[in-house]
């Protein structure tokens, strides 16, 4: 068996299904390989960096390895951006790269690099190039299963060409393919007497705040326990640390994102947090800190995220679902806080001040481009209760997440690692990976330029996702540094690297073979998305929106 037929074989054990790629010569061999499997998909890409975010999304609603295929050193630097982001929000991207023949990377030849997995070293879980053609199934294996392990993240593998193309010996050791239900497991939980100590600070505390990132995912139930338990209120992390929205925001218990009420925190003497890294700075503006003489609750699957940035009291690194349960099994057996009644009460009074707040929002611009507060509201009346959002607004992200509301069955995906044009392909992976359930991207102009060419790939493979692009005409988040830099509110001169006039969005996307139209009044977003998403394919609906105001 040559080694690229033993890599094929080895994703086919390991269920790998899909395949997002965009190969050169040096992967000749593994597209035959792949050919000759039927139950293989290879979705092809324009551009590394659309190919490594759609595997990303894909991974995110399968539950399973995402697997990008790059082209040696060229492809695998221009997917670099992505694999980055996949680090950051902790996605199970694996990527796997063609690399040249040994003999030329010996000799310093076309497109080699003495160092490539150096390079993919400090953003990824681990990194590697295989050393023998012996050990190619097995090396396959560890990029899978350590994308896979708690906690996951993303892996590269590069392959030279010439062990592709050789035999692998007959005595070479079997990759443990067998331990895929592995990654299925809930993971440990926490000791019972540190689950009881967590409990005791809750039962406790004066005035407790529930504080939850992204690895708080699947945690709805046990949260909800907890904050009934002790009548904490729940807010999510800053938008710049969330890979997703881990709990409905249209529940009265979620009082919005971290700094965005500071009334929600007047009083806190316990932080349970659970899922996020605290504190994940933007800037040293934007550096949120524990309330003073607040003590801490920290659950979080990576035992390097705890006491990392803050003294903590509790420290559990856990699956956090199984830490949860573990701590509401020990409320149950405690006396009800003192005072559960006005807590509770305290809760509903911020719950309603904040949807007043909304509603003022909403109304105030009777004239103008559309806000975007206006949008999520058209947006919250034809979402389906089992939608997939995948934000990338970007300066547009925190007013979206402010006025959509989100139910226990919709999910929204994005990205804390920064680097722009996720997106778009993420949307498209998603769609890939659950065909069923209908998919709406909500970017900035800015954004999706970044990877508008992964629309081909949506439309070739006969994938169904709405793209709302959010056109305020330029990089917004550039012009409110600039602003913030210069201490004034507004300011109407046109600053270098911050205007995109005259692109059409529609038009581009029409080129690729998707259906797009442009929409200019908020009473018309509605039925345009419900319309889309009735349609089926692949619709691109550019909205002109107003620039949001800090």
């Amino acid at each position: 068996m040559k080694g690229a037929e033993a890599l094929a074989d080895l994703l086919v054990q390991a269920g790998v299904d899909t395949i997002f790629g965009l190969p050169g010569s040096t992967e000749a061999s593994l597209l035959e390989a792949l050919r000759a499997r039927n139950d293989v998909r290879y979705v092809l890409g324009l551009h590394e960096g659309p190919v490594v975010s759609m595997a990303d999304g894909y991974a995110r609603v399968t539950g399973k390895p995402g697997v990008a295929c790059l082209h040696t050193t060229v492809g695998s630097l221009n997917g670099a951006s992505q694999v980055y982001n996949a680090f950051q929000d902790g996605s199970p991207v694996v990527v796997l790269a063609g690399h040249k023949d040994r003999t030329v990377l010996s000799e310093s030849g076309f497109c080699s690099h003495p160092h490539l997995p150096e390079a993919f070293r400090p953003f990824t879980k681990w990194s590697h190039q295989a050393l023998a053609a012996t050990e190619l199934g097995c090396d396959g294996w560890r990029a899978l299963h350590v994308a896979m392990t708690a906690p996951t993240g993303p892996t590269y593998l590069a392959v030279p060409e010439d062990f592709l193309r050789g035999q692998v010996p007959a005595d070479s050791p079997a990759p443990p393919a067998g331990n895929v239900g592995l990654w299925s497991e809930a993971g440990p939980a926490p000791a019972q007497s540190v689950a009881a100590a967590a409990a005791q600070l809750l039962s406790s505390a004066r005035s407790p705040v529930i504080l939850i990132g992204s690895q708080a995912r699947g945690c709805v139930t046990e949260l909800r326990a907890i904050s009934d338990q002790v009548a904490a209120p729940l807010v999510c992390a800053d938008f710049t640390d969330l890979a997703d929205v881990p709990f409905p925001t249209s529940d009265h218990r979620y009082l919005g994102l971290t700094g965005e009420d500071p009334a929600v925190f007047d009083g806190c003497d316990l932080v349970l947090c659970v899922g996020a890294r605290l504190f994940y700075p933007f800037s040293t503006a934007r550096h949120p800190a524990l309330p003073p003489g607040a003590r801490l609750i920290h659950v979080h699957p990576d035992a390097g995220q705890i006491g990392r940035r803050v003294a903590t009291d509790v420290g559990i690194a856990a699956a956090p679902s199984a830490a949860l349960r573990a701590i509401v099994a020990q409320l149950g057996t405690a006396p009800a806080p003192p005072g559960l009644a006005q807590r509770s009460a305290r809760i509903a009074a911020l719950r309603t001040a904040r949807d007043a707040r909304r509603q003022a929002e909403r109304a105030a611009h009777d004239s103008g481009p559309m806000p975007v507060d206006r949008l999520a509201a058209e947006l919250n009346q034809v979402l389906p209760a089992d939608a997939v959002i995948v934000d990338e607004g970007v300066r547009s992200a925190t007013r979206l997440l402010r006025h959509l509301d989100l139910d226990d069955s919709q999910l929204m995906l994005r990205s804390s690692g920064g680097a722009l044009g996720w997106g778009v392909p993420a949307a498209i992976g998603a769609s890939i990976g659950a065909p069923g359930r209908p998919v709406v991207a909500l970017v900035g102009d800015g954004s999706y330029q970044f990877s508008v060419q992964a629309i081909w790939s949506a439309v070739q493979q006969q994938a169904s996702v709405v793209i709302v692009v959010l056109d305020n005409g330029g990089y917004l988040a550039v012009k409110r540094a600039i602003e913030s830099y210069l201490g004034v509110p507004n300011d109407p001169r046109l600053h270098p690297g911050t205007r995109l006039p005259q692109i059409d969005h529609v038009a581009i996307a029409q080129g690729y073979g998707a259906a797009g139209q442009s929409i200019q009044d908020a009473a018309d977003v509605g039925g345009a998305v419900k319309a889309a998403l009735d349609a089926g394919g692949v619709q691109v609906i550019a909205v002109t929106v107003a620039e949001v105001r800090p």
